[in-house]
């Protein structure tokens, strides 16, 4: 071989810095991109749990470091006559597929395992990833007094290129794209990296290799990600064919609902779209609550969600106002689409808007409400202890007009009973929500009666007092007011006095913004 051949092969065999830099930039997005598909399927396959995020995490950065030091394997190649810039290619194109693979066997795998268990794919799959970096500085940057620098730039591409990609996939992609497209779409810019770098090393016919990881894509979307959703929410309790009625992703998460009206938003109960009361059923709590007030004419909802609460007050026959604020905006799509709730955009006395809940309290000091209602998560999920602190019901409070209500679902929580027992001298619980305000919370049964006679929903009379059915689902409903005793989930249709209430949380520890609540107990993985 000439010298001049031989140093055409040894450059084909090299990255330039500037190729450097580019491709480190590509793989970085690329890395980090995977990392925020993993997050969405962490969160939502374990209902939105805060130590799902710190535990994906250390998994994935856990892989990187094992494939850097992996990646050593493969740093003495071309000493042996083998094109070190086909075999990175290689790399870069296998690792993505196996990126691609986690999303489906992770939900496969949940039917079956505790999911921790199933971050060892990540950490798997991140390995894969973590080889790519350390190859790229080792074919680009010669062992010379500029070593250090040239690292430094490339490193520092590798930097601006993953912080594009967790920007872009979270605030961006995930707006637009369901998470199938999105993995496909992913995996097709790692395969096109790939076919580059073999098109730079002069590998001529080997090209086509890529396409064979082309090929997989269609099957692996048919058998791995059909049914993704029902398989990760339902797990053990998933059957084959199971499918919901209506999903929608954003870069907010994934909303589901059920072929009964039911919602689950990132993979958590999150309400239902039924509105009507009937004897019996959890919708007592928005209606009994309201009618606590003797006239109430503000109304706040914090937590929209399917807009059936709020449906619900704002055709209170004394209702003249309610403000909705909801933080995420794929629930208004939900609303539009749903006929026991589409009125809601039509309304004149409805007023949605997308914003945090705690944030627009503070931004809105000056208002004033007569009833403050907060269908609230579960007090386990991450974030929860934001709506269930001390230091947030004291907000709330602020915001009460003269006799107002606030109410939350504690999610049959003591410690959230307790610190509502510490806010509010007056209170009563209603099945799992917890009913405070300054004024004595009693039930006029004559006024109970006449509201229930009263609503309509969009004309639509709550109970129809021309049927026999109606007239008795009316008075098993007017009852309700004498069913005071312990709750349990057996006998739900229950509400409890301040004393039953504190001898039920006893010594619990209060919700503070200090402490976060549960959302850190380890008993509730």
């Amino acid at each position: 071989m000439t010298d001049a051949s031989a140093s055409s092969t040894s450059s084909s065999r090299r990255l330039t810095l500037r190729q450097a830099w580019l491709l480190s930039a590509a793989t970085g997005f690329l890395s980090l991109a995977w990392e925020i598909v993993w997050m969405r399927l962490y969160n939502f396959t374990t209902s939105s749990r805060a130590l799902a995020f710190g535990l994906m995490l250390g998994a994935y950065l856990l892989g990187l470091a094992v494939g850097s030091l992996w990646s050593r394997k493969w740093q003495r190649l071309g000493t042996d006559g083998t094109a070190p810039l086909g075999t990175l290619a290689g790399l870069i194109s296998r690792a993505n597929l196996v990126a691609f693979l986690v999303v489906p066997l992770v939900s496969w795998l949940v039917m079956v395992m505790w999911w921790p268990w199933t971050l060892l794919i990540v950490m798997g799959a991140a390995a894969a990833l973590g080889t790519i970096l350390p190859l790229i500085c080792h074919l680009a940057i010669p062992p010379d007094a500029q070593a250090g620098q040239r690292m430094a730039g490339v490193y520092l591409a590798n930097i601006i290129g993953s912080g594009l990609g967790s920007l872009l996939t979270g605030f961006v992609l995930m707006e637009w794209l369901p998470l199938v497209w999105l993995c496909t779409l992913l995996l097709l810019g790692g395969v096109v990296i790939a076919i580059a770098l073999r098109l730079r090393a002069g590998m001529g016919a080997e090209v086509y290799s890529g396409y064979v990881v082309l090929l997989l894509i269609v099957p692996a979307i048919m058998l791995g990600y059909a049914g993704l959703w029902e398989r990760l929410h339902y797990r053990d309790d998933y059957q084959w064919g199971m499918k919901f009625a209506k999903a929608i992703e954003s870069r907010h998460g994934v909303i589901l609902v059920d072929d009964k009206g039911t919602i689950y938003g990132n993979g958590a109960y999150d309400g239902s779209l039924e509105v009507f009361l009937k004897p019996d059923s959890w919708l007592v709590r928005p209606y009994y609550i309201a009618a606590l007030h003797p006239k109430p004419k503000r109304v706040l909802v914090i937590g929209v969600s399917g807009g059936a609460w709020t449906q619900i007050l704002a055709h209170h026959p004394d209702v003249e106002e309610v403000i909705g604020v909801e933080i995420s905006d794929p629930y208004l799509r939900l609303i539009h689409d749903s006929p026991t709730v589409a009125s809601l955009h039509h309304n004149p006395k409805v007023k949605l808007v997308i914003d945090d809940g705690r944030r627009w309290l503070k931004r809105n000091p000056n208002e004033r409400f007569d009833l403050i209602m907060m269908n609230t998560t579960h007090h386990w999920r991450e974030f929860a202890s934001a709506l269930l602190s001390r230091e947030f019901l004291e907000l709330a409070k602020s915001h009460l007009a003269e006799g107002g209500i606030v109410a939350w679902n504690t999610t049959e929580s003591l410690r959230s009973a307790k610190t509502g027992l510490v806010v509010f001298p007056e209170s009563i619980t209603l099945m799992n929500f917890f009913v405070g305000s300054d004024a004595p919370l009693v039930m006029d049964k004559g006024r109970w009666r006449s509201l229930l006679e009263r609503w309509r929903m969009d004309d639509v009379p709550v109970f129809d007092l021309t049927t026999q059915q109606g007239r008795e689902d009316l008075e098993k409903c007017v009852a309700f007011p004498d069913f005071e005793g312990p709750w349990e989930r057996s006998h739900h249709w229950r509400w409890q006095d301040r004393a039953r209430i504190e001898a039920r949380v006893g010594d619990a520890e209060i919700i503070t913004d200090d402490n976060l609540g549960h959302e850190f107990d380890w008993r509730n993985w």
